[in-house]
């Protein structure tokens, strides 16, 4: 039939058939995906139709009818992420999605990787080419006789595994490049082959980052360095072995389960730089396998183009690379861009040497958290890290119902709400504290003092208690002395009955009582609650002992009290007075004496010229932490007790015009320019710890602690000076022994803050010791005389 000639009728009936057939399947199509879309209209259908099935393809109608009967089998197939579906739905839902419709685009059914070629159908649903090969039967190979390998290829005498198919002479021919015979492992547009040693990864330029590497992932949309890939594209899925949901490293197969970055740690191989086996991830640039200790060491850095110091590059932004430090500097400080008037981190430069952000130059990186809309702080999936922090804090104070109750709404509102976000989720990610606290948020019990007394005595019961206080949700109390009766009850779980009933009126009608009234005077020294628990030690030791030889309270003679004294090892059993003048106040006992301490003078004193030496290392050396250098200084400068020094705060000190003082005692004392510089950094310096907001503002201490509200302890600052070189007791005695020689005992006291006894107890030390010092050079100098007349 020539060209011109007329349309056969059959020919022109069957056209009309295929497109009455087409027709009746796109409607069909277009009706389902309006009700499963209500944001879709049925002209925006039939495009996102043609673009996914083109209408001159060769069976677009048969496409679409089948699309047709799984839309109306499966209403949900736009949005339930399946991908045992037809074809045509994978790039339907592709497309839908670039157009920002609310579709979830099916993934491989076995590694979740989002694909609009997955062409394997399995009954668990489509799979990627990769996860296709590794579910396929395995054989034995016909040439290494290896058991349960992948068959890469058939050859004559069976099927061959992949390593026996690249070392198949068979599959060699000359390469491009170095002209061996080798296996080739990619081809040149010419179609000539290059070997495994001749080829070069090609190099892309990612349109995440704009880091120029090679892709990890190469689409329609362009191509994606390794580290955005892990970032932004890398499935997440619940981990096999932590049961977190997250980033995969080693998809699920032969058994194995699926395992996070966190839990996969490579398989053993023998590390190309140290020559040990252990777990390698990572590869050189010759693919020889690298551990992860040998990877960060031989890291190469390049300049940083913020700071200019070589090192390892954790991005590239339009100023250059930039290093870890820098990295996060600058996404944790948002600022408002010159430019455009956004607040986003800026990361790039103007022609003008300005800092401005990454849009203002053309690199799409958008740092604004997704869900509150909030610039810089990004911390996973999108997110900053003050939304993270508030799911966190919520999860972790919710109870069963999935609700914070209202008596924990302060200090969940105090932790979301803390200025530095990503302390306060590694707190909560670590720290052992936050397990009491979801326990005792999952319990639903009303928090009070006497539920925590209820708990064993330690470190984090009392955190936890002062967090509590701190937020308003327990009333302050005088956690020093009322924390000792939950301490006794702990005690007293192995002790007799009769030790229990002699120990408890003890503490609560002696020890406690008379403690509290002393509280109520002036404030009970930092180590109040320790002396209480040593004296309650002590008599329960003391019970022990007249149980081992039989006696009763009735019969203790003096003697048997020298016998206690006379077997110490220390002075600790000299407290024995305390309970002793009880029982004779209650007469369960009679009269009994118990020796004073015998009086010691002061010992390991720093001489003058170690002091000095180390007073200068504070003042000058800026090696030592802040806190380190002033701590010491006023040691070694005035003999101030470590307890005194830890609840000093910003009151403590007067800046004049010319001069600074430092208020010890009734009178202030002049402070040395340095010293004093250094004190007024610790008061205007910030927190370096996440601080909480507090119900009822508290003092700020120069010298903060780990609790919340609370200074730092007097052990833990003795500790901090020792470390450093300043041993507190020794820098102590000989700034007062100093001090003693020339200073009148009331001076001494109205100075220092010290009682006027122990002031006069140092004076009459330092002056006996000048008489000696004076009385043994006059004897020198009388010996030399009498020498020189000989």
């Amino acid at each position: 039939m020539s060209a011109s000639s007329p349309t056969a009728p059959s020919t022109v009936a069957r056209l009309a058939a295929q497109a009455a057939r087409l027709k009746a399947a796109t409607d069909a199509v277009v009706g389902h995906l309006t009700a499963a879309l209500p944001l879709l209209d049925g002209q925006a259908a039939e495009a996102a139709l043609v673009t996914a099935a083109p209408i001159p393809t060769r069976g677009a109608a048969r496409y679409l009818e089948e699309l047709a009967a799984h839309l109306a089998g499966h209403p949900d197939a736009l949005t339930s992420g399946s991908s045992l579906c037809p074809p045509v739905l994978l790039r339907l839902a592709q497309v839908l999605h670039e157009a920002g419709y609310p579709v979830v685009r099916p993934g491989c059914a076995h590694c979740g990787t989002i694909r609009t070629d997955l062409r394997q159908l399995r009954t668990e649903g489509r799979l990627c080419g990769s996860c296709d090969a590794r579910s396929r039967k395995r054989e034995t190979c016909a040439r290494c006789h290896r058991d349960g390998q992948r068959v890469v290829a058939r050859r004559p005498e069976g099927p061959i595994c992949n390593r026996c198919y690249r070392a198949d002479p068979a599959t060699f021919e000359g390469c491009a490049d170095c002209g061996q015979l080798r296996h080739p492992v990619v081809r040149r547009d010419d179609g000539r082959g290059l070997c495994i040693k001749c080829w070069k990864r090609p190099m892309h330029t990612c349109v995440s980052c704009g880091k120029t590497a090679a892709a990890a992932l190469v689409d329609d949309d362009g191509a994606l360095c390794h580290l955005c890939y892990n970032r932004h594209r890398r499935p997440r899925r619940l981990c096999g072995r932590c049961g977190q949901l997250k980033r995969i490293a080693r998809n699920a197969r032969d058994g194995q389960l699926d395992l996070c970055d966190g839990c996969y740690q490579g398989p053993d191989a023998t590390c190309s730089i140290c020559s040990r086996v252990r777990p390698c991830a990572s590869r050189d640039e010759q693919g020889q396998p690298v551990c992860a200790t040998c990877y960060q060491r031989h890291r190469t850095g390049e300049p940083c183009a913020r700071c200019g110091k070589t090192k390892p590059s954790t991005t590239r932004w339009p100023i250059g690379p930039v290093c870890h430090v820098c990295y996060t500097a600058v996404l944790r400080s948002p600022a408002e861009c010159p430019r455009c008037g956004t607040v986003q981190p800026l990361i790039a430069r103007d022609e003008e040497g300005s800092e401005v952000c990454g849009p203002c130059v053309g690199f799409a990186a958008d740092y604004t958290c997704k869900q509150c809309g909030r610039s810089g702080n990004p911390h996973s999936r999108g997110r900053c890290a003050h939304c993270v922090l508030a799911e966190r804090v919520n999860a972790l104070l919710a109870g069963p119902d999935g609700t914070v109750t209202a008596q924990l709404g302060p200090l969940a509102a105090a932790l979301a709400d803390a200025p530095s976000p990503f302390p306060a989720i590694q707190w909560l990610k670590e720290s052992p504290n936050t397990k009491l606290l979801a326990r005792l948020a999952s319990q639903r019990h009303e928090l009070s003092h006497e539920l925590l007394d209820e708990l064993p005595p330690s470190r984090n019961q009392r955190y936890i208690r002062q967090l509590l206080v701190h937020t308003g949700i327990l009333e302050e109390r005088n956690e020093d002395l009322e924390r000792i009766p939950g301490w006794l009850e702990h005690e007293l779980a192995d002790k007799p009955a009769t030790h229990a009933s002699l120990a408890r009126p003890f503490l609560h009608w002696f020890l406690l009582r008379r403690a509290r009234q002393r509280a109520a005077i002036r404030r009970p020294p930092a180590s109040a609650d320790r002396d209480l628990r040593r004296r309650v030690s002590v008599a329960l030791d003391f019970l022990a002992w007249m149980d081992q030889r039989g006696l009763a309270l009735t019969d203790l003679a003096q003697e048997h009290i020298d016998d206690w004294i006379a077997g110490a090892t220390s002075q600790r059993r000299y407290l024995i007075r305390y309970f002793l003048k009880w029982t004779t106040s209650r007469r369960l006992t009679r009269e009994l004496t118990v020796p004073s301490i015998p009086s010691q003078e002061p010992q390991d004193l720093l001489d003058d010229e170690d002091r000095w030496r180390l007073l200068q290392r504070c003042l000058t050396d800026d090696a030592l932490p802040t806190d380190v250098r002033a701590g010491g200084a006023i040691t070694l400068l005035f003999g101030v007790s470590t307890e005194r020094l830890c609840h000093l705060t910003p009151e403590h000190l007067k800046f004049g015009d010319k001069h600074a003082h430092l208020v010890l005692g009734r009178h202030p004392v002049l402070l040395p320019p340095r010293l004093a510089e250094l004190l007024r950094r610790l008061a205007e310096q910030p927190q370096l710890r996440p601080q909480l907001s507090r119900a009822h503002p508290g003092p700020q201490w120069l010298f903060p602690g780990m609790v919340p509200g609370k200074p730092i302890s007097t052990h833990g600052m003795t500790q901090k000076l020792n470390r450093h070189g300043i041993t507190v007791r020794t820098a102590r005695n000989g700034a007062l022994a100093a001090l003693a020689a020339d200073l009148p005992s009331p001076i001494l006291a109205d100075v220092t803050g010290m009682h006027r006894h122990t002031a006069l107890r140092w004076v009459a030390y330092a002056r006996r010791d000048w008489a000696e010092y004076l009385a043994a050079r006059a004897a020198d100098k009388s010996a030399d005389a009498v020498q020189a007349t000989d």
